[in-house]
């Protein structure tokens, strides 16, 4: 049996993001076309209900099952289409995703997740994972303020495959979407040692076949050539982040071609771009299964091997690393507290005396102060104590791992 496979990131962010609709309506076109034969579609970063809304409409006929993942305050951005009837779902929000206060970020807001769509394909059950981890806005690892909570991201998306893909249910595990980790960022060693997935691009058969209009690099986004990238310094050649993995045991899997597509969209006057990522297609072979085997690991067996317990050990560094800082930000909150307290109370003059204008700046100044305060205090007594606590309960799992290993 044969299945494809097709994730993309959309860049569907609704005034920000350009072109939106024409560059769905491209889409739509695309995987309508007759002479293209996916089984799985994957999407990341459809942040508007209405989009979603639209695609499921005009899919329907060659794909009618789907599944928007909602979460947070304005959705996941993930969903799934499938020819294949989807038999059930599961989802889990990461405990960590970034801070309320980078607005300009907007991670947080998202409820970033990792879904379960329990796919039924000619008597196997599949189970397709669709994710999209926090962003690395900064691109250079010192600067990264992310990092903790994305290793902490990687490591629950971990425990929760683990956790779903029993050896008596399932018969294939896949976990596609943008996990914004290059193959060789120690998130990604960790998802790869420890589920002992297969990546499908570095390990398909015919690494001949390619998409002409994109190359053979892998490379899936901060393209040089894709118009809707802001370069920056740390940018290079492009990054591979977008993945389409796969989990077998005893190799009735095979993955046959894989490869970055979907770049700019064909037969269009203006230079218009599916999206400012690169879709990944993989092809998978699945063997004919006999009533003795399974194709998913036991969750079970802890073992790993000594290059994947040094990665835990590094990200369990990573993660005491976040857990000082976050002592250090509340010990800064502190001092702010107590100048924006003597701000309040210094400065005010005269009641009696005080002009019209002087009246009025110090009003300002104990209302921003106040608004200070509360923000600082918030922080103090509530986000980063739970930040901190979501941390250690992510660093006590990964040294539980480690001890049993």
């Amino acid at each position: 049996m044969q299945l494809r496979i097709l994730t993309l990131n959309i860049w569907g962010v609704h005034y920000v993001a350009k072109f939106i609709n024409q560059r769905i309506q491209a889409l739509i076109e695309h995987l309508t076309n007759p002479d293209v034969n996916y089984d799985i579609i994957g999407l990341q970063e459809v942040w508007s209900k209405s989009d979603y809304k639209y695609l499921c409409d005009q899919l329907k006929s060659v794909y009618p099952h789907s599944y928007y993942f909602l979460s947070g305050l304005i959705g996941s951005g993930c969903c799934m289409f499938s020819k294949h009837p989807i038999i059930g779902v599961y989802e889990h929000r990461y405990t960590l995703n970034g801070f309320p206060h980078k607005i300009q970020h907007g991670d947080w807001f998202c409820g970033k997740l990792i879904g379960l769509c329990k796919i039924l394909v000619n008597g196997y059950v599949i189970n397709v994972y669709n994710t999209h981890l926090h962003a690395n806005y900064h691109h250079v690892i010192p600067k990264d303020i992310y990092l903790g909570h994305r290793i902490c991201q990687a490591y629950e998306l971990i425990q929760f495959i683990e956790s779903t893909s029993s050896a008596d249910t399932t018969d294939l595990a896949i976990l596609l979407g943008d996990l914004n980790l290059n193959n060789d960022d120690l998130g990604f060693k960790l998802i790869r040692g420890i589920l002992q997935f297969n990546d499908s691009f570095l390990q398909r058969i015919n690494k001949d076949i390619f998409d002409p209009t994109v190359g053979n690099s892998g490379k899936t986004c901060d393209l040089l050539d894709n118009p809707y990238v802001i370069p920056h310094p740390y940018q290079g050649e492009g990054e591979r982040i977008d993945y389409i993995l796969y989990q077998t045991q005893n190799n009735n899997v095979k993955c046959i071609e894989a490869y970055p597509t979907l770049h700019k969209v064909p037969n269009h006057s203006t230079n218009l771009h599916y999206s400012d990522h690169l879709a990944v297609y993989a092809l998978l072979e699945i063997e004919k299964k006999n009533s003795n085997q399974k194709m998913i690991f036991d969750k079970n067996s802890q073992s790993m091997d000594e290059e994947t317990r040094n990665n835990l050990r590094s990200a369990c560094i990573i993660v005491e690393e976040s857990i000082q800082r976050i002592q250090r930000h509340r010990l800064f909150c502190l001092l702010i507290v107590i100048f924006l307290t003597f701000i309040i109370f210094s400065f005010n003059g005269n009641p009696l005396s005080n002009g019209y204008v002087f009246t009025i700046l110090i009003i300002l100044k104990n209302l921003f102060s106040l608004l200070g305060l509360a923000v600082c205090i918030w922080f103090i007594g509530l986000g980063k104590p739970v930040e901190r606590n979501a941390l250690i309960s992510i660093q006590n799992a990964m040294y539980l791992r480690l001890n049993n290993s």
